[in-house]
């Protein structure tokens, strides 16, 4: 599988909570909610996957309520890390990490000012020795009901892309995003399961999760990997004909912008886990960060 790099690095804090009045964000949206997580059963030896069903017609929300995140990444610095909240009012947040030690890692109290917060957390010694080894894992956020996933990181790493598939910006209308799935290949083939994800930013509310099955929640999808790509996609006649997710629409007037995350679990009996940002193609084939509907 190809792979594009994309370095992005976050000054300070205080700019992670700047994003709060910012009309696109400063930085990305990290791993999905329940990242790494909730895998489907393993598919019988053999056995070919059933069709898939297309993405179902969904809306992005033109409200939603509780704290969210400004970043998706929070990185060391000696024992401490900072989390950008964009909020309504102030609260607890925790933080777990099971690479790391099992329960809380870290907890704090916030102040929200002006719709946004920095929350400043440390880690023991031990559980910051652990992370540095590591380099960085995949970690979960509570913050009042809402469960969120983290990259808690002990050096900035780069963000990475899947090669192809991900979101066309305004294929089907202005404020209509389309999603495509990334393919894959590999040998010898193998059943992969993909769960993709729309994040969308708004100012006011930070990043935001949209799956196939409503907020905060997507479901798997299921096909067969080959060495020339993923076999649902081609037709007997060789064309390509990729899984989408549409339409989708967008509320116009809120500064929203959107990028698309794809989690894939393959290699069964014994699997292995993944999670990518999709490219975002505003026209053609120009390929932004990310989508944006003012």
């Amino acid at each position: 599988m190809l792979l594009l790099a994309f370095l992005f690095s976050l000054s300070s804090a205080t700019a992670w909570a700047a994003a709060r009045t910012a009309s696109s964000p400063s930085a990305l949206p990290g791993p999905p909610p329940g990242a790494g997580s909730g895998f489907p059963v393993a598919p019988a030896a053999g056995g070919m996957p059933p069709a898939q069903p297309l993405g179902p017609a969904a809306t992005v929300p033109a409200h939603v309520s509780g704290p969210g995140l400004l970043s998706g990444t929070a990185r060391l610095q000696g024992r401490q890390f900072t989390l950008a909240i964009a909020c309504h009012a102030g609260g607890r947040v925790s933080v777990t990490a099971p690479a790391i030690a099992g329960g809380v890692l870290a907890h704090a109290s916030y102040s929200c000012r002006k719709g946004a917060a920095v929350a400043k957390l440390k880690l023991s010694a031990g559980h910051a020795g652990r992370l540095r080894a590591l380099g960085s894992t995949l970690a979960g956020v509570t913050l009042g009901s809402q469960h969120l996933s983290l990259t808690l990181e002990a050096r900035t790493t780069a963000s990475s892309y899947w090669s192809d598939g991900g979101l066309e910006c305004s294929l089907l209308g202005a404020d209509e995003p389309y999603v495509v799935d990334p393919n894959f290949t590999v040998t010898p083939s193998v059943t992969i399961d993909v769960r993709p994800w729309l994040a969308w930013y708004t100012p006011a509310n930070g990043w935001r999760w949209l799956g196939t099955a409503g907020v905060n929640s997507s479901r798997w999808y299921q096909w067969t990997a080959t060495t020339t790509g993923v076999e649902q996609w081609v037709t007997p006649a060789g064309a390509i004909n990729p899984w989408t997710w549409a339409p989708i629409q967008v509320h116009p007037g809120q500064n929203t912008s959107a990028i698309s995350v794809f989690e894939v679990v393959y290699l069964y009996p014994h699997p292995r886990y993944v999670w990518k940002y999709g490219p975002s193609v505003t026209s053609g084939t120009t390929v932004n960060t990310y989508c944006s509907y003012p």
